[in-house]
């Protein structure tokens, strides 16, 4: 069953109702770093592109809602091939060091963005969403994740954007993908064994990969451990013990070094307090003291900004959309749509710890944005076309004359046995039984 695309479902209201609120409090706290800029009042510029983000964001949005979401289900490989290829560029301009005509820009050592005539696009942002819906394509009609092996392809299929982002480097969109593929696959069905052992297996290869990763990356870990005072003066005072970890030097300019984004984003959360600074308000408003305080940050100055109080709304509306996105996917019966919806709130509720939780010291640094608040026209028109689709989910509810999705238990167990078939089974009548079943 379809509904008109302005008919929304309750769980549709409370998703579209609760982005709203994040995308003015994200707008209205951008407006304020513009007017405030140190360098020269020059005026709401990045709060004018954001509006133009979300603009044609909520256009695009509307298109995907007239399509819906079953015949996108169609061309998702198609969509998720051409978002991985959109990576390839990337990954020649920092082979070959070259910027293709100033097409690819690095940006602090970074190859994310293509410079197209206009506007710039991170792939990385389309890749995340194409890969939930390819992935929920994949799985929706198959059983052989069932076994351990059957868990293979979709790994493989993983590995390839997943290195290929981690090359731009992008480690943040890395550790996103990989909780969205353990989530789908336990949806689908996979066993918790198996997906346990994999887990396992991650877990006991990572000294492998601290060794491999770059020394700036590094840094972004370990910032984080070396906010405890008693862990820096170790690693003053024993060096060598803890050269693993970081050096001397590291350790004594910490806060202004490797910690100072982390220093002053929990600065401007506390000094907050309970009701905040005031909208436009505050030494981190008027004041370049946090880097990326539209972007990556924003939510530190929401916190400086409204206190608390604000940062408890920004929460609560997640928790809303992740709620409401969990009650459209338990009442569709349709496995792509289901596994669409579990993928869809994983991808958001995963960034959202992930940005808040470095924002308060409790994550490394990764530059994942705050969905629907953070600035940046990728990042925003992903976010609502992710919306779009959710809401898609709970428009078209089909009525299938089938089990439920995912429903592994045999269904020959679960027939009543007809009396003949019992007692030609009884009388080891096989010839019997054979005529009756049929």
């Amino acid at each position: 069953m379809s509904r008109p695309i302005h008919a929304l479902t309750q769980p549709g209201w409370l998703v579209l109702v609760s982005m709203v609120v994040l995308v003015t409090l994200g707008t209205a706290s951008i407006y304020v770093t513009d007017t405030h800029y140190v360098r020269g009042h020059d005026g709401p510029v990045n709060a004018a592109k954001q509006v133009v983000h979300v603009v044609v964001g909520l256009a695009l949005a509307s298109l995907v809602l007239r399509i819906g979401y079953q015949r996108i289900a169609r061309y998702g490989y198609a969509l998720f091939g051409l978002a991985v290829l959109a990576l390839v560029p990337l990954l020649l301009a920092k082979m070959l060091g070259t910027t293709f005509g100033g097409m690819v820009e690095p940006r602090n050592g970074a190859f994310r963005w293509i410079q197209l005539p206009g506007f710039q696009v991170q792939p990385s942002e389309f890749v995340k969403l194409t890969y939930v819906i390819a992935l929920a394509a994949y799985l929706r009609y198959r059983r052989n994740y069932r076994r351990f092996g059957g868990l293979l392809l979709p790994f493989l299929i993983s590995i390839f954007p997943l290195a290929l982002i981690l090359a731009e480097p992008d480690l943040g969109t890395v550790l996103l993908l990989i909780p969205l593929l353990f989530a789908l696959l336990f949806t689908a069905g996979a066993k918790i064994l198996h997906l346990g052992i994999i887990a396992l297996i991650a877990v006991a290869m990572a000294p492998l990969a601290w060794g491999q990763i770059k020394g700036y990356q590094r840094l972004r870990v370990t910032a984080v451990l070396l906010q405890s005072e008693r862990l820096r003066q170790a690693v003053i005072h024993d060096p060598e013990t803890y050269a693993a970890l970081a050096t001397k030097r590291q350790a004594l300019e910490w806060a202004a070094g490797s910690g100072y984004q982390l220093v002053h984003s929990k600065n401007a959360i506390g000094s907050g307090g309970l009701w905040g600074q005031g909208w436009g308000q505050g030494a981190y408003v008027t004041h370049s003291l946090l880097p990326d305080r539209h972007n990556d940050f924003v939510f530190s100055l929401i916190g400086h900004q409204w206190g608390l109080l604000g940062c408890v709304v920004v929460l609560a509306c997640y928790s809303v959309i992740v709620v409401a996105g969990m009650r459209i996917a338990s009442v569709t019966t349709d496995p792509f749509g289901r596994l669409l919806a579990i993928g869809i709130i994983t991808l958001i509720a995963t960034q959202v710890l992930i940005n808040v939780g470095m924002t308060l010291g409790l994550m490394p640094i990764t530059g994942i944005t705050l969905p629907f608040v953070s600035y940046g026209g990728s990042s925003m028109l992903s976010s609502l076309l992710s919306i779009s689709l959710l809401i898609s989910v709970s428009q078209h509810r089909p009525f299938l004359l089938a089990t439920k999705p995912f429903d592994f238990v045999k269904q020959r167990d679960q027939l009543p046995v007809p009396p003949a078939v019992a007692r030609a089974t009884t009388r080891n009548d096989a010839p019997a039984a054979r005529s009756t079943l049929n």
